[in-house]
């Protein structure tokens, strides 16, 4: 009989690398990611403003999402059911531009043995046509369960994050969104991350949820859009870096609060921390942090 759960997790694959990918930015894409959430800042959508259009920081959990593929590499069926996203951490290093060809690769720099099972961080890197980078997203993952085969293994080390020296008794301030119960087509056809378990009630009843719910990166995408637009003045090129742990889901068909915890600015940066709850007040987003250029 085959051994119930996700069984032992490989350390051999810490190191590898996922396929190279290549995507330009060109108006359609830029726009498209835009509409993915919702986001009707004029910047994402007027192609005749100079120096072009803004491209929204969340179009990276596109890219990394069609770069995540392992052809050399037999993929772990009896794992795959039992791996949940945990978090994020994107870091820019500067803004996006339309017309950049960005090519992103991941690599999986570590794994380790924590209480609910195997941790593992894929880092990936996104450059553009002269080999700058432009980006880089950390994509923190569980597999429930899972037994790590060997010692702990980290070759590159996670990247600490900030943290607010106070926080008020009450938000500073709160936006509800409405997700509609077609928001899962659109953020998958938009934003070109297509997972069944966000569009198909039947596949997500299979996976044990109790409807369709809403990707991750959607919500922190959601969310990335009220920072922008209430703390850097709808300028998304002033952002630099976007924190975010995912605890609960969201489902279609349902309203979603934004709530901005605190702010402080260092000699350098603005920090904005934040967390998302769902229509059932809990959280689906927390730790959130995003930091920027100063006003």
């Amino acid at each position: 009989m085959p051994e119930e759960g996700p069984g032992q997790i490989s350390t051999a694959e810490v190191g590898c690398y996922t396929v190279a990918r290549t995507t330009l930015l060109d108006a359609r894409r830029i726009m498209a990611y835009a509409a993915s959430i919702n986001d009707t800042n004029e910047a994402y959508f007027n192609d005749l403003r100079e120096p072009g259009l803004q491209v929204h920081p969340a179009i990276c959990f596109s890219l990394q999402w069609n770069a995540r593929f392992l052809i050399d590499r037999a993929v772990n069926l009896q794992a795959a059911p039992f791996g949940v996203h945990a978090e994020t951490d994107l870091r820019i290093f500067q803004p996006f531009k339309q017309g950049e060809a960005i090519t992103t690769q991941g690599r999986l720099v570590a794994r380790k043995q924590i209480r609910p099972g195997v941790y593992s961080v894929d880092r990936y890197r996104m450059t553009n046509g002269q080999g700058q980078l432009v980006a880089e997203l950390d994509y923190n993952g569980i597999i429930r369960g899972g037994k790590l085969d060997g010692a702990d293994i980290e070759l590159e080390p996670e990247i600490d994050k900030p943290v607010c020296d106070s926080l008020p008794e009450q938000p500073l301030w709160s936006e509800e969104i409405y997700i509609s119960i077609h928001a899962g087509q659109q953020y998958t056809e938009c934003a070109a991350i297509f997972n069944p378990i966000h569009t198909e009630p039947s596949v997500a009843r299979k996976a044990g949820l109790p409807g369709v719910i809403l990707h991750g990166s959607a919500t922190k995408a959601y969310a990335l859009t009220e920072v922008i637009n209430h703390c850097f003045a709808g300028d998304a090129r002033r952002v630099r870096r976007l924190c975010g742990q995912l605890r609960g889901m969201v489902q279609m068909d349902s309203t979603i609060r934004v709530e901005c915890m605190g702010i402080q600015q260092t000699r350098e940066e603005k920090q904005v921390f934040f967390r998302v709850l769902n229509d059932a007040g809990q959280a689906a987003i927390t730790n959130g942090v995003v930091c920027g250029t100063r006003d």
